[in-house]
């Protein structure tokens, strides 16, 4: 049973992508930094996103095997550009958070107990990053299938 799930394409495809993702953040942020940053393998934002790789590669490899007319690949863009629209929504309502809470912590003095800078910015998902997620996905699932 489990060797049948592990060897369809459309449960594999995707985990690849998300895996050659996370080793691109890798790379790319440890050539950025200029050291070794092993924590970009576990970031769920910066380029290319995570989500956008996987559920791209999942749209792609459902509308490779079973057609993009199909009633399969409809439900699984579908699903799959919800997924990206919220992650940008969460985004853009979480950097509003930031900035309230920041301002709450500018406007009270508490001494020693939160430092000056206020809260950052964690996550950070622009459009670029999506867009660079979606043509990962898309293009290792060409490449692999």
């Amino acid at each position: 049973m489990m060797r049948q799930i592990l060897y369809r394409d459309i449960f594999l495809l995707p985990i690849i992508a998300g895996f050659v993702c996370q080793l691109l953040k890798l790379a790319i942020y440890s050539v950025i930094e200029k050291r070794f940053m092993p924590g970009g393998l576990f970031r769920p934002d910066g380029m290319p996103n995570i989500h956008a790789a996987v559920f791209s590669a999942l749209s792609t490899v459902i509308g490779i095997k079973y057609g993009y007319s199909s009633l399969l690949y409809s439900v699984g863009t579908t699903y799959s550009i919800v997924i990206l629209h919220d992650t940008m929504r969460v985004k853009r309502e979480k950097e509003r958070q930031v900035d309230v809470l920041n301002q709450i912590i500018s406007s009270i003095d508490l001494p020693g107990e939160l430092d000056s800078e206020g809260m950052k910015r964690v996550l950070q998902y622009r459009p670029l990053d999506v867009l660079a997620g979606v043509m990962l996905g898309g293009t290792l699932s060409y490449l692999l299938l």
